[in-house]
């Protein structure tokens, strides 16, 4: 595919409203709400594609054999669907056993990913979730093409078989019609009804044609693009943070702490903008979390792009499965093991305990690394922790890596536990994004502090879009959500922080039967 043709491909998705009449129809999902009981939850009618268990694995197409244990360590964990206890490579092996084919659907074009799955750059997990639905959206929204990034992605897809769609195959229907839209296409976040407003004859149903206009809108005008200056001030910076804590580390150690720690949290955010970004620098500074704060590329790159494809639907989204620690909805409507132990105190502990982000995402990275053999990510973790309990006093080291991780995780977590979380049918790819996500209102050294994590909505509809230019882009994409029927959230930071403290309260009172 030509950097033409490819930069010129529309991004297609059906907007989804929870229920609301729009200009394009009414949705009618089956979709579950905080306040459901298990009860409630398993009377209501699931979608064929979705009505799949979950279990944690510590890698990609290998299960865990405590597939049932909520545990501490699941939000950092890849998760598979175990409807009859399949991980990736047992999907991909029965469908290439009997002759099926494992295809998703980009612009309209049914692509046979049987035998490419396990070569995914994202992860087979991903595919195989995917497996006979829609995925123009997430395909757009996680790659880049054209002049102002790479476009790799878009000529592998071009190279894949081509195939028929599963409404053309009766052998291979994929669920009943109910489990599709108005095309007949499964979709991976819901049924979507027939709205009658088709933005073309031969995709009816399938096609967003204003967010593909906002999306060109922003390639057209180069928002895509890297600024070498801004790319460097923001690398300077973070660096400079390093070896300003480096040089006092013996002689004023509190001082060293809070430097080096400050620069590991500018380093995830930065290594966070260079994974998501395409072309050469980015691809060239892909190691940079590995380096700086010990953290597995492979491993994060799997687990974050599952959270930008599934932003809060359980048991997709591992961001928002932390029991036993943290209960963001009642076990009355997940189904999952309570701990009344722990909840009881959550909105005390809650925040304190962000301070072993770094730790448990470390363990993994490390866990990731060595299971996969990867040298050159093994090599990269060797200098860190070389440099990190070599070169620095113990108390150093250990003291900046929690205070890195409260730094992150008490920012990442803000703008989406308290939006709302979905379960089984939820709507579309950008639906989802304004449903589940909220922005920070925030200037100066704060902006700084929040890294990009402020412009949360702006980075989930645009991820490859550069931090530095959210703050422009949001009020155009404010307008268009206005324009459009979408309720743009965005808080202060001290209201942001109120409501989850407010939240984790919430959950830690509710009183769950006994026989849950």
């Amino acid at each position: 595919m030509s950097t033409t043709v490819a930069a010129s491909v529309s991004m297609r998705a059906i907007v989804v409203t929870r229920g609301t009449p729009t200009r394009r129809g009414v949705a009618s999902r089956a979709t579950f709400r905080r306040g459901d009981s298990l009860a409630t939850r398993q009377a209501r009618p699931h979608a064929g594609a979705w009505r799949r268990g979950i279990r944690n694995v510590d890698h990609v197409g290998e299960p865990s054999r405590l597939a049932a244990r909520a545990g501490l360590f699941s939000p950092f964990r890849v998760e598979v669907p175990d409807a009859i206890d399949e991980s990736p490579d047992d999907i991909i092996r029965k469908k290439k056993d009997t002759g099926k084919k494992l295809r998703l659907r980009i612009d309209g074009v049914w692509y046979d990913c049987t035998g490419w799955a396990r070569a995914h750059p994202g992860g087979a997990l991903f595919i195989t979730l995917m497996d006979g639905c829609d995925a123009t959206d997430v395909f757009y929204a996680l790659h880049s093409y054209g002049p102002n990034g790479d476009d790799t992605a878009a000529r592998r897809l071009a190279m894949l078989p081509t195939c028929l769609g599963p409404d053309e195959e009766p052998d291979e229907q994929f669920g009943s019609s109910e489990d599709k839209n108005s095309s007949g296409v499964p979709t991976a976040y819901g049924t979507l009804p027939d709205t009658g407003v088709h933005s073309n004859d031969n995709l009816p149903g399938d096609a967003n044609p204003a967010f593909a206009t906002l999306r060109k809108k922003f390639d057209d005008e180069g928002w895509f693009r890297r600024d070498p200056l801004k790319e460097a001030a923001v690398l300077g910076t973070t660096l400079g943070l390093y070896a300003i804590g480096w040089f006092l580390a013996n002689s004023h150690p509190i001082l060293a702490a809070c430097s080096i720690g400050l620069g590991m949290q500018q380093a995830g955010w930065l290594a966070h903008d260079y994974i998501h970004g395409r072309g050469k620098w980015c691809s060239m500074m892909r190691g940079f979390g590995s380096l700086t704060n010990g953290f597995s590329t492979e491993w994060w790159q799997h687990k974050h792009n599952m959270h930008h494809s599934f932003t809060n639907i359980d048991g997709r989204d591992g961001d928002i499965k932390l029991e036993p620690l943290y209960f963001l909805q009642s076990p009355e409507v997940t189904g999952r093991p309570d701990n009344p132990g722990f909840r009881r105190w959550q909105h005390w502990y809650g925040y304190p305990l962000y301070a072993f982000t770094y730790v448990l995402w470390r363990r993994h990275s490390l866990a990731s690394a060595i299971q996969r053999k990867d040298k050159k990510e093994l090599a990269l973790l060797a200098v860190h922790y070389g440099w990190l309990f070599g070169c620095l006093p113990l108390s150093v080291a250990i003291s900046s890596v929690l205070l890195g991780g409260f730094l992150v995780g008490a920012l990442v977590t803000a703008t989406h536990q308290t939006e709302e979380i979905m379960f089984e049918q939820a709507g579309e790819f950008v639906d989802i994004q304004f449903r589940s996500t909220r922005e920070a209102d925030v200037d100066g050294l704060e902006r700084w502090l929040w890294g990009g994590m402020d412009t949360q909505l702006v980075h989930h509809l645009f991820p490859t879009m550069p931090r530095y230019r959210h703050h422009a882009a949001r009020p155009i994409i404010q307008r268009w959500a206005a324009e459009h029927g979408y309720d743009f959230r965005i808080s202060t930071a001290k209201e942001i922080i109120e409501k989850n403290w407010t939240h984790l309260k919430e959950m830690a009172g509710v009183k769950i039967p006994a026989h849950i």
